[in-house]
């Protein structure tokens, strides 16, 4: 049996544990926040810990990553960071190497947790499903009877840049009234704020000084009209954007995760079910919360790793 340190790296955090080809982690999930200008020396000082836990051989190491990746060569050629700034070209295969003589394998986060899903979660029985994560930004990643749904380059299912609000002034990566821009862990605090300042209405959130999406939830929970309002707003935009990928891929299933979608579940399903078919042409997939919570990157790596040594 193969033993693989497998890491589940995002914009904000950084988790890490030793997988089996059965899908099974045999350490506890150890969590940190994201080291992304020293992120060399956070994997190689996370594999010396694991190599100090564990009685057996580390056969390989996966990690699935935000940002751009070239799954070919190793290299993150741009991970996101919280703030919003990147860091590029991290030559992880390199390093990997020369520090343990190991294969390392490398995926981006949210196409990696599509394959986690297909292999280890609710895939069984459909032949394409798509995943789409609420994290820091959105990004998705699509399997067809197996095999990932790449691109001419490996950027295929940059949904969180699909522009569903185009003559609105956010953006992401230059992109006008990208998804991500309004409906992310990072765009929804930037869009309530730029709705405080082009509308005068009386709300609480104008008490918040640094308001977090977390904020805007708590405050339609609690009865104030306008954060009702604006999740409204950011129900259809939801539902926009995956009405855009089921057009695109026509998925069966969809499974949604990140922490914006973890943390709000029947809120973000709701939205999204109450407004999807406005904009959908071919059938309605299936749509739910993933249940492999916020380990799905860490199946994701596993799943990329198992299938190139299968």
């Amino acid at each position: 049996m193969d033993y693989i340190a497998v890491f589940g790296i995002g914009s904000t955090h950084f988790r890490y544990t030793v997988g089996t080809s059965e899908g099974q982690f045999l350490t506890s999930i150890k969590i940190e926040p994201t080291q992304a200008i020293a992120l060399e020396k956070q994997i190689v000082d996370a594999i010396r810990r694991i190599n100090r836990t564990i009685s057996t051989t580390i056969s390989a190491v996966s990690i699935s990553c935000t940002g751009l990746v070239d799954h070919h060569t190793g290299i993150i050629e741009e991970l996101d960071t919280k703030s919003g700034t990147a860091v590029h070209d991290i030559d992880l295969r390199s390093t990997i190497r020369s520090e343990f003589d190991l294969p390392l394998y490398l995926e981006n986060d949210c196409t990696a947790s599509a394959l986690g899903e297909w292999h280890f979660g609710a895939g069984d029985p459909y032949e394409c499903i798509a995943h789409v994560t609420f994290g820091t930004g959105i990004g998705a990643g699509v399997v067809e009877q197996g095999r990932l749904v790449r691109g001419e380059s490996g950027q295929a299912a940059e949904v969180g840049l699909f522009p569903v609000a185009p003559t609105c002034d956010l953006d992401s990566f230059g992109v006008p009234g990208a998804w991500e821009a309004i409906c992310s862990g990072r765009g929804i605090p930037n869009y309530v704020a730029h709705q405080l300042e082009t509308e005068n209405r009386e709300t609480i959130l104008h008490d918040f000084t640094n308001i977090e999406a977390r904020d805007l939830f708590k405050s339609a929970e609690a009865g104030d009209t306008v954060a009702q309002e604006y999740l409204d707003r950011i129900a259809r935009y939801n539902a926009a954007g995956i009405g855009t990928l089921c057009n695109a891929f026509n998925p069966g299933l969809i499974t949604l995760g990140g922490g914006v979608a973890l943390n709000n579940q029947q809120t973000i399903l709701e939205g999204i079910q109450t407004y999807i078919d406005d904009y959908l042409y071919v059938d309605k997939p299936a749509i739910q919360i993933t249940e492999q919570g916020d380990e799905i990157g860490l199946y994701g790596a596993l799943a990329r790793c198992l299938i190139d040594r299968t």
